[in-house]
């Protein structure tokens, strides 16, 4: 296995940046062209997509754990991607099916329900193909789907957008870009599989993938419905309000993703020495960096958060609200930001039961809270609800952590 760190992380924060320097070009197109209605049905199809997608067992974690710590091709190896593949394709349909049905309200047409079907299935798979990238440390293979799929979803779909296409035509550009992003790595995994039929699924190691992959899976899901819920629930606001909410928690996710790229360039390392001294030292000073840069970016929003978001939104009607949002955001994503590189080690570590406590404790706690606010304080009340549980568990999840580290 051909691992480094630093070209991991250089290759994970690079695919970070360019998605977000696309988001910051094509989120104003997009909510412009669209209108409020369209964009706001085109935010709650694809948070149905991300939501049943965490819907695979825990298997991208542990079948990237279990390739990490078998990275030498024999049999046993070939058996494990035979039986990966089957188990993605078979979980790929269930939330395919799934899928449609979370997204029937919506008054969809049958070309559209298709779409989403579509999507979900080829999703499954592209995760099947990248724990193999992932856990050999090639991370430009590995952020193929970012590049591609990226493209699509933000510049691709601004341009459709701006042509005057609707979500339709957005949708099976972005089942294009998957299906080119599945190419991609199938071309890759023939290096490792040139024979990609020898394996045969074992019910054993399938019964152990799955096994392992539960303990996270819980905590995957649950953390998709923290992150997607605010949109159902802000749903049955005006438009305005739900785009508002979408563009404003949308910026977060994005700059929490350069974080979680970090994290993901750490697991393979987590997983095969975890009682490496230097692995331990590569955490903290990470985790010191980023909380100095939250800190600084606070600052920064302070000083040209207003005028940033007006000349990036080119709506006077938006802008107002997106702000009142973001200022209470930016205090979560600084404490947001400490908590991936601390999940990964945990799961690297083998730990994935305590991530997936901690995930469910965050979401129970802001979830209900929301319900709770959302009578009196409505757009606002998943914000504060947010701000609230990670406050509350954070500390909890870096104290744990250290604890692990500790007795490795």
């Amino acid at each position: 296995m051909h691992y480094s760190l630093a070209r991991a992380t250089t290759w994970n924060i690079a695919s970070y940046l360019y998605l977000i320097l696309a988001s910051l070009v094509s989120t104003p197109i997009l909510v412009n062209h669209l209108g409020l209605v369209q964009f706001g049905q085109y935010s709650l199809i694809f948070a149905a997509i991300i939501l049943v997608s965490s819907l695979n067992l825990g298997l991208p974690q542990a079948v990237t754990r279990a390739l990490a710590r078998d990275h030498e091709f024999s049999p046993t190896r070939q058996t494990l991607w035979a039986t990966s593949s089957m188990l993605f394709l078979g979980t790929g349909f269930v939330a395919g099916i799934i899928a449609v049905i979370l997204t029937l309200w919506l008054h969809l047409t049958p070309l559209i329900l298709l779409e989403i079907f579509a999507l979900v299935v080829i999703n499954n798979l592209v995760a099947h193909y990248s724990t193999l990238p992932q856990a050999e440390g090639h991370f430009g293979y590995y952020n193929a789907k970012t590049f591609i799929v990226g493209t699509g979803n933000t510049l691709l779909a601004a341009y459709l957008a701006w042509i005057g296409q609707g979500v339709p035509a957005i949708l099976s550009m972005t089942l294009a870009c998957y299906l080119l992003t599945l190419a991609v790595l199938v071309y890759f995994s023939l290096k490792y599989f040139p024979r990609p039929r020898a394996g045969i699924p074992s019910l054993p190691v399938a019964r152990a993938l799955i096994t392992f992959g539960l303990k996270n899976q819980a905590g995957t899901l649950t953390g998709q419905v923290q992150s997607q819920y605010g949109k159902y629930l802000l749903s049955s606001l005006s438009p305005l309000k739900l785009s508002a909410y979408v563009v404003a928690i949308g910026l977060v996710q994005k700059l929490a993703g350069g974080v979680v790229q970090i994290a993901t360039a750490l697991y393979p390392a987590s997983a095969r020495s975890a009682g490496n001294l230097h692995l331990r030292r590569t955490y903290h000073v990470l985790q010191l960096g980023l909380f100095i840069l939250a800190l600084l970016g606070i600052g920064l929003y302070q000083l040209i958060g207003l005028s940033f978001l007006t000349w990036w939104l080119h709506s006077p009607e938006l802008v107002p609200i997106v702000h009142t949002i973001m200022q209470i955001l930016v205090w979560y994503f600084a404490i947001l930001i400490l908590s991936p590189l601390a999940s990964s080690i945990l799961d690297g570590h083998g730990r994935p039961g305590l991530t997936s406590l901690f995930t469910f404790a965050t979401a129970a706690i802001e979830i209900i809270l929301a319900l709770i606010l959302f009578p009196h304080y409505g757009l606002l009340a998943p914000v504060y609800s947010a701000l609230v549980a990670i406050v509350l568990t954070t500390p909890a999840l870096l104290i744990v952590t250290e604890r692990v580290l500790n007795r490795v």
